[in-house]
């Protein structure tokens, strides 16, 4: 009786708090990428009520892809490369209240049409009808990286890198779209300032194993770092990272980390061609 009292009060706790999902990601190309190319990461933070895996998807028309699904509460398709190697990773805007998010009109499985539509960042930049509803994106391909920031209101922003790095955690910094940000949360802030700044100082250019080290940066305590160890047990955490490696020649690679509750740390090291081709199966 007692376990059935616990469980339930935890249940409208966690239906009732403020808690913030947040996500970080950081991307770069060309001079300071090693080899040249784009690299992608995304640290995905979320409650432990959520499992992740590697899914592929076939639609109907358009290209094939495969990418981060989180299945459970609010399910979905959260990061994901298509076979003519674009990557598209999200990220909320928490600076928004998420009852206000909800009920604005919204582009549903944006992340899924963007991939079957476009095979690089300029077609994607072209595809403004679906930048519809509070949300970041960075995209990427061989050649460029790109952030858009989504509004409100059909208002977007978009910036687009070649030969350096971009990055964002949950809230808009887009002087156009800042005034939406009703309240940026700490951990938004401390996590932008945090990624910024190895972005800066780190030697460049960056290898695919120091933008992947950037994910495990605990420097700022369990909640405010990139990667959260969360200091409650059912509270926000990373549950997974997604990062990719673009190179300018060859089949992209990537390196997945699953933390899903109740489960062994599980960590993928995928060869994109081996993925679209066969060779590899996914879960």
């Amino acid at each position: 009786m007692k376990q059935k009292i616990v469980r339930l009060v935890l249940a409208l706790f966690l239906l009732h708090s403020p808690t913030v999902h947040a996500c970080t990601l950081w991307a770069a190309n060309g001079d300071v990428v090693s080899g040249d190319g784009s690299l992608v990461v995304k640290n995905r933070d979320w409650l432990p009520n959520q499992r992740a895996s590697i899914k592929m998807f076939t639609p109907e028309t358009g290209y094939r892809y495969f990418g981060l699904y989180a299945s459970g509460e609010i399910p979905g398709l959260k990061a994901g490369i298509n076979e003519k190697g674009l990557v598209i990773v999200s990220a909320s805007v928490d600076s928004i209240p998420a009852n206000n998010r909800r009920a604005m009109p919204h582009t549903k499985n944006r992340i899924s049409k963007l991939l079957t539509a476009c095979a690089s960042v300029d077609e994607v930049l072209t595809k403004s009808d679906l930048f519809v509803g509070p949300e970041i994106l960075i995209i990427a391909d061989k050649q460029k990286v790109a952030t858009i920031e989504i509004g409100p209101n059909g208002l977007y922003s978009a910036t687009v890198k070649q030969n350096g790095f971009i990055y964002h955690t949950n809230h808009y910094i887009d002087e156009k779209l800042s005034n939406f940000n009703e309240k940026i949360h700490q951990s938004s802030r401390i996590r932008y300032s945090r990624i910024a700044e190895l972005l800066t100082i780190t030697e460049k250019p960056f290898s695919f194993n120091t933008f992947v080290s950037f994910s495990n940066d605990q420097n700022d305590g369990p909640d405010n770092s990139i990667f959260r160890s969360s200091s409650t047990l059912d509270s926000v955490k990373t549950v997974a990272v997604w990062a990719v490696h673009l190179p300018p020649y060859g089949s992209p690679q990537l390196y997945v980390k699953l933390l899903n509750p109740g489960e062994s740390e599980q960590i993928l090291s995928l060869n994109a061609d081996d993925v679209f081709n066969g060779k590899t199966h996914l879960e």
